[in-house]
């Protein structure tokens, strides 16, 4: 990172050492304001709308858990915008199906989207004792309730709300700023001004952007502590209270397994096993893996078409004034393989399907489909990621030659009716 600002210095050193460009007749704008509105927006969209987990309880350095998940995220934002995307989706369509059932099944009215983004991102915790807690999903918590084993199981959606850093004002005043950065562009572009590369990428961060805070306004914005339901049993025994319990099937009563950043990032994109398993049954290294690098179709639906987007909004730079055509080729490369890299997983997802009807009766036959699967994404994303950075280079290097026009701001009062 330090690396990347002494050369945005450098690079905006010589441009403004050797521009030529006649003064224009109206107000102009230097490099260093474009680069500044650009970078306080992407730092807007990297940052403000990540929404990580709630961190896990039982590690001891969990404030430094949490900003190193928050600082991983932010920089996977950056390099591979689509896969946050792809997991902002998939939390948000495993929220409203928790909500819709909760509500319809079962019939509780009061669990809303808040109540499901909490409880399935590590927010809810079961208390038995001192010192004896785990981490529990909202159909655990549906089970100990019908079987009366919480003393206290009323939340609100309010009280969820408030454990968040952000409110509905703050995150309105977010997407005024990243629409209004997008108006300019997009009337620039009207005008025939010309623009810069890195105005351009930053407008693809700030839709996606809107797409995270879509798929996120109901998930509470960097909560720091879970909340904790506690046990009847508990209760009644710190009390000297006799309160009858009526017998349920208790087969899920040990403490969570702690889980690695890299184990909980790759869960939080495909999915992890939604109870919690014995441990006088562990399960294989195979199958534990299998259960990680499944990818459902939601979230495949929603990486391939953010990928399109992503890689379709770079492709709008076509025809730009590059200054060499060697650049003009790599961009036009570089941004055609993000678009259709998608590709690469359905053909994927094609071969495992044959490979499961041809091989059917081979031993590990959906073991061997899942790890092709997950061999496929990776390269996939590792191939995506390539394209990123040569995307970002050539962004860089763009800066140190730009058209008179990118100097010339917008006259706004033109738009505005006067007699």
């Amino acid at each position: 990172m330090i690396h990347a600002l002494f050369v945005i210095l450098y690079l905006v050193h010589n441009v403004q050492a050797s521009t030529s460009c006649p003064p224009p007749d109206g107000p102009t704008r230097s490099l260093w304001n474009i680069l500044w509105n650009c970078v306080l927006t992407l730092l807007i969209c990297v940052w403000h709308a990540i929404h990580p987990d709630v961190p896990p309880l039982e590690h001891k350095w969990w404030e430094f858990w949490r900003n190193l998940d928050t600082l991983i995220f932010a920089v996977s934002c950056f390099f591979l915008p689509e896969l946050i995307v792809c997991i902002a989706s998939r939390q948000w369509w495993n929220a409203w199906c928790k909500a819709k059932e909760f509500r319809e099944k079962h019939k509780i009215n009061q669990w809303s989207m808040a109540h499901s983004f909490f409880a399935e991102t590590g927010g809810f915790y079961y208390c038995k004792g001192e010192g004896s807690s785990r981490k529990i999903d909202s159909l655990e918590f549906l089970r100990l309730y019908r079987a009366h084993d919480i003393a206290n199981p009323v939340i609100t959606e309010l009280e969820i709300r408030d454990k968040g850093k952000s409110d509905a004002l703050g995150k309105l005043i977010l997407v005024v700023q990243l629409i209004w950065f997008a108006l300019q562009v997009i009337v620039r572009i009207r005008n025939r001004l010309a623009i810069t590369l890195v105005e351009l990428d930053t407008v693809c961060m700030a839709a996606l952007t809107l797409l995270l805070l879509f798929f996120w306004h109901n998930k509470p914005l960097r909560a720091k502590r879970p909340h904790f339901f506690e046990s009847r049993d508990w209760i009644c025994s710190q009390k000297k209270l006799d309160w009858p319990k009526e017998p349920y099937d208790d087969k899920q009563t040990t403490d969570d397994e702690p889980v690695s950043l890299l184990g909980r990032f790759i869960q939080a994109i495909f999915g992890a096993k939604e109870r919690v398993e014995q441990r006088d049954k562990p399960l294989s290294l195979p199958k534990r893996w299998m259960k990680i690098i499944k990818l459902d179709n939601v979230a495949l639906i929603s990486l391939c078409a953010t990928w399109v987007v992503f890689g379709g909004l770079h492709l709008t730079a076509w025809n730009f004034p590059f200054i060499t055509k060697y650049e003009k080729i790599a961009w036009r490369v570089a941004s055609g393989l993000l678009t259709i890299a998608p590709l690469s997983i359905l053909f994927g997802k094609f071969c495992t399907f044959i490979f499961k009807n041809v091989c059917c009766c081979m031993p590990f036959v959906d073991c061997l489909a899942d790890l092709i699967d997950a061999a496929v994404l990776a390269g996939a994303l590792s191939f995506a990621g390539i394209c990123r950075l040569v995307l970002v280079f050539l962004m860089l290097i763009g800066l140190r030659s730009l058209p008179c026009s990118v100097y010339e701001t917008v006259d706004w009062t033109a738009y505005v009716p006067h007699n």
